[in-house]
């Protein structure tokens, strides 16, 4: 099989769980940033569909403190660190330079109200991209230009995208249309797992039709240690829950970390990389999970 070769000094170590029940609710779709030193966990999706918009901040992983109830930016906005502030972006645009306090810089977005995307920072802009085939990026947060209306991996949503050796990456994810024959749980949609990267934003290039790791959305991706990392998500497939983690140094050769103790399967975590460890806050590993792991690499 394709990429599961392995890396000369292959990463190596255990997961261990910090807190079995953190002080914010059990929850998944939480947006992460590292900001001023801290951990920081905004919003929550709870059963039957509630929005909390809460936010929280942890200096440790262990203790939590709420920042705020009612937080003024667009629920599940995505987070981000840019220009030394904290920003949340979704239909409108904001940003605070303690997370207590927030500006909002923009009234409406041009790409709008988006489900399941990803804001980065990558080559000094901010990049939108992951919740369709268009691909937006910005200076200021302000103006908000289409690189793209038609990035060559389609319409997608629920991918890993990531940032990694001056790239932009999207990993799996799903498109609108079933599969042959349709996957069991969503059956109007087929997940994927090709890896595809981009310098710029428009030009992307499949570098990887099928990884080793299964279809896959609701997955998360961040580097780490001189690697890409993908983490947990949803087989709609076959209706379950995936745990595992994987890691490439190049896209195209994969490999599994497999460790003892590891977080239990789940989507939509909240996956962090602080202190020279990667962390995996909460999720939906039926039911909402509100326990914080922590990966510190030998």
């Amino acid at each position: 099989m394709v990429g599961l070769q392995t890396f000369a000094g292959d990463p190596s170590g255990s997961w261990v769980r910090v807190t079995e029940h953190a002080a914010f609710s059990p929850r998944d779709t939480s947006e992460d940033a590292v900001f001023g030193g801290k951990l920081w966990l905004s919003n929550a999706y709870h059963n039957g569909n509630k929005l909390v918009r809460d936010l929280w901040s942890s200096k440790d992983g262990t203790t939590w403190t709420c920042v705020s109830t009612n937080t003024p930016y667009d629920g599940y906005s995505e987070m981000a660190v840019f220009n030394g502030k904290l920003w949340a972006v979704k239909g409108s645009v904001w940003n605070s330079t303690d997370g207590a306090h927030w500006t909002r810089v923009l009234e409406k977005t041009p790409f709008g109200v988006r489900g399941y995307g990803e804001l980065v920072v990558h080559d000094g802009k901010l990049w939108q991209l992951g919740s369709g085939a268009d691909v937006w990026n910005s200076t200021d947060g302000t103006r908000w230009d289409c690189v793209t209306k038609a990035a060559a991996y389609g319409n997608r949503a629920a991918a890993a995208v990531a940032v990694y050796k001056g790239k932009l990456w999207l990993n799996g994810g799903r498109t609108h249309a079933p599969s042959d024959p349709p996957e069991k749980h969503y059956p109007k949609i087929t997940t994927h797992n090709d890896v595809w990267c981009s310098a710029d934003g428009v030009r992307w290039t499949r570098v990887l039709e099928h990884a080793p790791w299964a279809p896959r959305q609701w997955f998360i991706g961040r580097e780490h240690a001189g690697k890409l990392w993908i983490i947990g998500g949803f087989d709609n497939r076959n209706g379950k829950n995936f745990g595992d983690v994987w890691f490439t140094e190049d896209g195209v050769t994969w490999k599994e970390l497999v460790s003892g103790p590891r977080f239990s399967p789940r989507h939509e975590p909240t996956v962090y990389v602080f202190d020279n460890s990667l962390w995996v806050v909460a999720g939906n590993a039926w039911p909402l999970m509100n326990d914080v792991w922590r990966l510190t690499l030998r």
